[in-house]
C-alpha cells in the first residue's frame, strides 16, 4: 500500500522539498488539533481550540527540529528532543486535572492533550496520514464512545429543584451562584423568586439520574443560609 501511495508513509522520503513537507506537517497539525479542540470546546471543557492547536503545533515543531538536527549532525539522537515533549505535556495535563469539592475533574481532557501530543509527534515525523487516522480515532473515542456510554447508563433525567435560602444582605446568592457555575449549570435555567418572610428562592433543573450531577444538591445543602431544598415529584 505504501509503495503504491508513498504519501501514506514518511513524506520526507517521497522526494519533495523539505520545506514543502514542513509546511504540510504544520498545516496538518493545525487541522488535526483544531478538530479535536472544537470537540472539547463544544463540550465546554478546560482545554479549548487554541490550547489543543498549540499543543499539536508545538509537538510537531519539536519533532521536526529534532529531525533537522539529526540531519545536520549524524551523531545526534533525533529521539532525545522529541522525548522531552512528554514531560511538558504531563505538566500541562496535570494543570488541567483538578481535584476539588470531592471530585476529580479533567481526566479525559488531560488524556486528550496527551493523545494530541502523540498526533503532533507522528505528523512531525512525516507520517501525516497516520496522524490524521489517529485524530479520527481520538474523535471516535471522545464522541461515539461517550454516546454509547450514555446509552448504557441512561440519559439525564432532570427534575425541578426549589432552593429556599436567607439572603444575608445579598451575600448568599453569590455563594450559590459559585456552586452552580462550578457544575456548569447555565444561568438561563435558574428562576429566582421570593419565599416567605425575608427568604428568597431559586428554581433550577437538576439531573437526578447520575451521581456526579446530584452532588450539586449536597454542596448547596452544606450552606448554612440554605433553609430547604425541595425536589419536584414526577
Amino acid at each position: 500500500m505504501v509503495e503504491l501511495h508513498p504519501w501514506l508513509g514518511d513524506l520526507y522520503k517521497i522526494g519533495v522539498g523539505r520545506e514543502l513537507v514542513g509546511l504540510v506537517c504544520i498545516l496538518a497539525s493545525v487541522i488535526c488539533g483544531g478538530i479535536i479542540g472544537v470537540e472539547r470546546e463544544r463540550r465546554d471543557k478546560p482545554a479549548g481550540v487554541r490550547t489543543v492547536i498549540l499543543i499539536a503545533i508545538g509537538s510537531t515543531i519539536f519533532t521536526m527540529v529534532s529531525r533537522l538536527i539529526s540531519a545536520e549532525k549524524p551523531t545526534a539522537d533525533p529521539a532525545r528532543l522529541a522525548a522531552q515533549i512528554l514531560p511538558g505535556i504531563g505538566f500541562i495535563g496535570a494543570g488541567i486535572i483538578i481535584h476539588a469539592r470531592g471530585m476529580v475533574v479533567g481526566l479525559t481532557t488531560g488524556a486528550t492533550i496527551w493523545a494530541v501530543a502523540a498526533v503532533g509527534v507522528t505528523i512531525g515525523a512525516g507520517y501525516v496520514a497516520a496522524g490524521v487516522c489517529f485524530t479520527i480515532l481520538i474523535l471516535f473515542t471522545l464522541d461515539i464512545v461517550n454516546r454509547i456510554e450514555w446509552l448504557m447508563i441512561g440519559r439525564c433525567r432532570k427534575k425541578t429543584v426549589r432552593i429556599v435560602f436567607r439572603p444575608e444582605r445579598g451575600k448568599t446568592l453569590p455563594r450559590i451562584q459559585e456552586i452552580l457555575d462550578y457544575h456548569r449549570l447555565p444561568d438561563s435555567s435558574v428562576v429566582k423568586g421570593h419565599g416567605a418572610d425575608e427568604e428568597e428562592l431559586i428554581e433550577l433543573p437538576v439531573c437526578m439520574s447520575h451521581r456526579q450531577h446530584r452532588t450539586v444538591l449536597k454542596e448547596l445543602a452544606e450552606l448554612q443560609e440554605v433553609v430547604s431544598i425541595q425536589v419536584a415529584e414526577g
